[in-house]
């Protein structure tokens, strides 16, 4: 050993987590599942369904940013999670778990 010894600050974070950096990274994790999420979205559903699917980021109220994969449309739920008249795709979900190597 070097006889380094790191320490870490935990009021830093904050700061280290509105970073471009980290802000960076989550949206090109994000960017990475929407081709798959649109390929089933365009297999299973419809073109007109995969082109809702985009990627949005915010801030949560205590600082945390976040990228998401989204479906802008009024029935995407359904199709995610199921509902009477609609079958569960779970399209999200599965694009999210599927990762190329």
């Amino acid at each position: 050993m070097s006889g380094i010894r790191f320490e870490f600050d935990p009021s830093c974070l904050p700061e280290v987590m509105r970073s471009q950096q980290v802000r960076g990274a989550l949206r090109e994790r994000a960017e990475e599942i929407v081709p798959r999420a649109k390929a089933l979205a365009r297999s299973e559903i419809s073109a007109e369904f995969a082109d809702s699917i985009t990627v949005s980021e915010e801030i949560r109220p205590r600082g945390r940013p976040t990228a998401k994969v989204i479906a802008d449309r009024e029935d995407a739920a359904d199709h995610e999670y199921g509902s009477s008249s609609t079958e569960r795709r779970r399209l999200l979900g599965r694009a999210a778990r599927t990762r190329e190597s």
